[in-house]
């Protein structure tokens, strides 16, 4: 089975967070001697405070910090136990302040997080199922995890989609006794708000739907006594619902709240609620300063704040409004999204903005699709009318400037949000960016390009020559599966001189939405692939095809234009898969060390996936084995004698221009037998029209392994390779089959490789391409692995987000 370094998220993660570090707009350190919660200070230079979560300011407050003074007089720093054994004497009170804010029983943990770690696994059985709403908070997805490992049902459906959510509930609520539909109340990027009385209405029309609410960032600006948004939408807790929340954000202390429709529920958390049975609990200080904050809660004064709140949310909207920013939501929250499309243009318009002394921050990838990174702005009461309608123009200044030295145009960045202006865009704006130096060029068939230029840029890479292209083109049209129909297109880039800067080739093709995920994974959407062929899997735009390999972009990265080449090259490929509703976008096999692509390439809010090695023989400067041998390490040399030249002995190996149609059967036959037992790399089967065509041209040929008669009655062959000849010289080992009644005993593959190694050297071969995976074995054989990536950009993350939550990895 062929071995893949799945790409680690937490690796995606920190290369995404180290660009915006080295911009200078993450991991900073405010230098302020006194905060007031207007103003943060770097470097000391004052900035404009458009980052907080602390709403309302009250971390501000005097009372609160008094409160929290007198704490630490009374009871110290710290109150090093476990609650299950003593609470701190402030823990009564703050609970009987805060049930009587909600009027529903309640429990008190250090912080949110830990709260779903402790109510999650305590309440949730195995005969319930799980459903997640796609952006629901990552802590809440992370105590889900724990459950599906032992077995709990999860599922996830897309942001907000109460159709969607409708139809899982028919469908499965016979199977289930509770369904717990799991949110967030405002989510805490774009600052939508949740439907809370369609969740309800759907809930009381079915009796398993239960709901599980997390209002992190609803806490305290809004509803009565600061209980949040989503009280703000009910008359008392829901009977069927648990709500969360914060007390770190809007509220002005720290720790986490979960509110319980019976007390039954709440016995069981507080007794014993998992990580918060032997945690420690919370600090006197914090449990000062959040009594204090109850108090404020339960008083008018709350709602004099949320009032001057509101004003001065209303009033950013209607700034906003005035100009022709991308604002991804307008509603009633205090936090504000303003798209930048590419993480590259949020880096920089960040950067200016604190240059210009005004804080905001970035989103990124994963908290939003690698192309719809864009600016957090939050606006709270320390704000006065006078900072938001500086911030507001200074945005909209350094937005325009940003976009014009990035040759790009605010129409650009709706179509990445899916979303139309919601006002008139000057029509300067719309016109299409244009180089005169460059000139682009794109063709639907290999034959309207030269085979000459063709052959002189990508020819002698690999199979994808001008005839290797036209046999593609062939094999993969006027087939019965729609999978097994691509449409190409091919992509010149030219100077202003003529010569070509950029050349390559996509396909847009059906593919498995799968391809690069564990094959843990991919062996569960296999078995529902069986009743439902087209599961999860959508149209993409791929560089090069689902069937070659190799690196299939040629770019001059001499020429002073190679990047606005390459961001032309994108444009267009942004509008075939407007055209064909492409899911996804992937530019691969790209040296992996190749630091200034990856940076270029993830600045255009692409993601980095690792392929598998490519391995390839260069070295032909051997005239017998012992010469062969002697280009191996000292290791590889003992294993080729173990493992592949103490088995050759077993087999007759033919080369073959052409089989008959029985030998054809089964060539395909081995073929399959190899594919099903590899989802390494998951994709659909290829047509019996590829191996009929390659039986039919005489740029391929096969080589044919049978056992030895003394050995074996089989017949047929036990191994058949299927291998391009490039006219550059160049010999690729493409597919193979397998009898895998011989493979282990014999080492089929092993053989394989050593026999394509030979017909390599005999063709006068410069390289022998021997394809991706199966490192090991083709080392012995003298091939060199090369470390390749993938560029991938979706439309958003919702399937990769869904297969990672909801079905329960193993160890591949």
């Amino acid at each position: 089975m062929a071995k893949i370094r799945h790409n680690n998220i937490i690796d995606t993660v920190d290369e995404v967070f180290s660009l915006a570090k080295n911009n200078g707009i993450i991991h900073l350190y405010a230098d302020d001697y006194q905060l007031d919660g207007r103003y943060l200070s770097f470097d000391k230079r004052k900035a404009l405070h458009f980052g907080t979560c602390g709403y309302l300011g009250l971390e501000h407050h005097p009372a609160i910090k008094d409160m929290a003074i007198e704490a630490i007089q009374r009871y110290g720093t710290q109150f090093p136990m476990s609650k299950t054994y003593v609470s701190n004497p402030l823990y009564s009170e703050l609970e009987h302040l805060i049930e009587n804010m909600y009027n529903a029983p309640v429990v008190i943990s250090k912080n949110c997080t830990l709260s779903h770690q402790a109510v999650i696994p305590t309440i949730i059985r195995q005969s319930d199922l799980i459903i997640l709403d796609h952006q629901v908070h990552t802590s809440v997805q992370e105590a889900v995890k724990k459950l599906l490992s032992q077995g709990v049902d999860v599922e996830m459906i897309r942001h907000s989609n109460l159709e969607m959510l409708e139809d899982r509930v028919k469908k499965t609520r016979s199977k289930y006794k509770k369904i717990w539909y799991m949110a967030d109340g405002i989510y805490s990027m774009y600052g939508d708000l949740a439907p809370i009385k369609e969740l309800i209405a759907l809930a009381d029309k079915y009796d398993q739907l239960h709901l599980y609410i997390d209002d992190a960032h609803g806490m305290s600006w809004a509803g009565k006594h600061g209980t949040g948004y989503v009280m703000s939408q009910m008359d008392g807790l829901y009977e069927k619902m648990i709500l969360t929340t914060t007390m770190g954000k809007g509220f002005g202390s720290c720790g986490g709240l979960t509110l319980f429709p019976n007390k039954e529920w709440q016995r069981k958390v507080k007794i014993f609620g998992g990580p918060l049975t032997f945690s420690v609990q919370m600090e006197p200080p914090v449990l000062g300063a959040s009594l204090a904050s109850a108090k404020i809660h339960l008083s008018e004064e709350i709602t004099v704040y949320q009032d001057e709140l509101q004003q001065k949310i209303a009033y950013c909207n209607e700034l906003i409004d005035a100009t022709d920013l991308p604002l991804i939501r307008e509603n009633i929250s205090p936090i504000f999204y303003i798209g930048t499309g590419t993480l590259g243009v949020g880096n920089k318009l960040i950067a200016k903005l604190l240059e210009d002394g005004v804080y905001v921050s970035l989103a990124p990838f994963p908290s939003v699709p690698a192309k719809n990174t864009g600016v957090r702005i939050t606006v709270s009461r320390n704000n006065t009318k006078e900072d938001i309608e500086e911030m507001v123009n200074k945005l909209d200044f350094h937005m325009s400037n940003t976009l014009r030295e990035n040759n790009l145009t605010k129409s650009k960045i709706w179509e990445a949000f899916k979303m139309s202006p919601k006002k008139r865009v000057k029509e300067d704006e719309l016109k299409k960016i244009d180089d005169p130096k460059i000139i682009l060029a794109v063709h639907d068939s290999i034959t309207k390009i030269h085979k000459n230029v063709w052959n002189e840029h990508l020819g002698h890479r690999g199979m994808f020559d001008w005839e290797g292209m036209r046999f593609l083109e062939k094999s993969f049209s006027g087939n019965v599966e729609k999978e097994s129909n691509w449409k190409f297109r091919y992509y010149e880039v030219k100077d202003a001189n003529g010569k070509v800067v950029l050349m390559t080739v996509f396909v847009i093709a059906l593919y498995k939405e799968d391809m690069f995920s564990r094959v843990s994974i991919s062996k569960v959407l296999e078995e529902e692939r069986l009743i439902n062929p087209y599961h999860l899997t959508s149209n993409a735009l791929v560089m090069g095809s689902l069937f070659t390999e190799g690196n299939h972009m040629y770019i001059d990265r001499m020429s002073l234009v190679w990047k606005q080449s390459l961001l032309k090259l994108i444009d267009s490929v942004y509008g075939e898969q407007k055209s064909h509703d492409a899911s996804s976008i992937i530019f691969r096999d790209f040296e992996a060390e190749d630091d200034e692509m990856h940076g270029f390439m993830m600045e255009q809010g692409f993601v980095k996936v690792e392929m598998p090695e490519s391995c390839v023989i260069e070295n032909f400067d051997w005239e017998d084995e012992i010469a062969f041998k002697n280009t191996l390490t000292k290791k590889n040399k003992k294993h080729f004698n173990r493992y592949v030249k103490k088995y050759e002995k077993f087999f007759n190996v033919e080369i073959r221009n052409e089989l008959n149609e029985e030998e054809l059967q089964h060539a395909i036959k081995l073929f399959r037998n190899v594919r099903d037992n590899n989802l390494a790399i998951n994709s659909f089967d290829f047509p019996e029209k590829l191996f009929q065509e390659m039986n039919n041209n005489p740029i391929w040929e096969f080589v044919l392994l049978y056992m030895k008669g003394e050995y074996s009655d089989e017949r047929k062959p036990v191994g058949i390779c299927f291998c391009h000849k490039n006219p550059s010289q160049v010999y690729s080992f493409m597919l193979i089959g397998m009898d895998y009644d011989y493979v282990h005993e014999y080492g089929v593959y092993r053989q394989a490789l050593h026999h394509i190694a030979k017909r390599a050297k005999e063709l006068g071969s410069k390289r022998a391409n021997f394809g991706i995976s199966a490192v090991i074995e083709k080392k012995r054989v003298g091939a060199m692995p090369h470390a390749k990536v993938a560029y991938v950009q979706a439309k958003d993350n919702y399937v990769m987000e869904m297969l990672e939550s909801t079905v329960a990895l193993e160890k591949d």
